[in-house]
């Protein structure tokens, strides 16, 4: 290789490190990291989402229901009231899904009290580890394609990307339980397929340069 060409080499390299410098240029590859990433977290693929039920532990089935009446102190932030009105229509929608027992037990007042229990179609998806009690978890991320990489935090790039998701059971298909659950922006593109969702990993560099995971799309707990 003759020196005018060695000279042209070591000029296009520094121009490449010039530019990655100059405009933050990551030659990561996100998308293999990112689906590597959520499939660490979720290795059966069968928990990169899990919807809270409510506080109901192992201990307290079978549940029976109960009503909360009277003034909300508007100084408290958490209205109870409609909490345990939101844990029991959870409860009736998933029964209706085959995941919970549902029997009349009595009456308070002109109120019925239903009783519920896991049934064995219900404790597939349940969430063992109890985590604000009763949790149903589902799916699979599949990233399809990075949108953007925001470098804008110094130290802390962003990943937008989007993603399909597999393993999806019929039950979360009902919109009168997934649009229970707000929380989860991209819940419905999610669960249905008729859209790619759209997810974020949230990184920060270490010392040594490298990237570490601070939030990623699978194992979410939604409420």
């Amino acid at each position: 290789m003759n020196n005018q060409k060695i000279k042209h080499l070591v000029s296009s390299c520094s121009l490449v490190v010039l530019l990655s410098l100059l405009t933050g240029c990551d030659n990561t590859d996100y998308k293999t990291r990112i689906q590597k990433e959520n499939d660490n977290i979720n290795p059966n693929g069968n928990r990169a989402i899990c919807l809270a039920v409510g506080e109901i532990y192992k201990d307290m089935y079978p549940y029976t229901i109960h009503y909360l009446e009277g003034e909300i102190n508007p100084k408290d932030p958490y209205d109870k009231i409609a909490a345990n009105n939101e844990v029991n229509l959870k409860l009736s929608l998933y029964a209706k899904e085959g995941l919970f027992t549902e029997e009349l037990v009595g009456y308070d007042g002109d109120k019925p009290l239903y009783r519920y229990d896991l049934t064995d179609e219900g404790r597939k998806y349940l969430d063992k580890k109890w985590w604000g009690g009763t949790n149903f978890c589902f799916g699979k991320v599949v990233v399809e394609k990075i949108l953007e990489i925001d470098h804008q935090l110094k130290n802390m790039p962003m990943v937008y990307f989007s993603y399909h998701m597999e393993n999806v059971p019929n039950w979360i298909k009902n919109p009168e339980i997934y649009r229970l659950y707000p929380g989860y922006g991209s819940m419905e593109a999610a669960v249905t397929g008729n859209e790619l969702a759209e997810g974020t990993h949230y990184y920060s560099k270490k010392s040594d340069g490298t990237l570490k995971l601070r939030t990623g799309e699978s194992g979410r707990y939604v409420l």
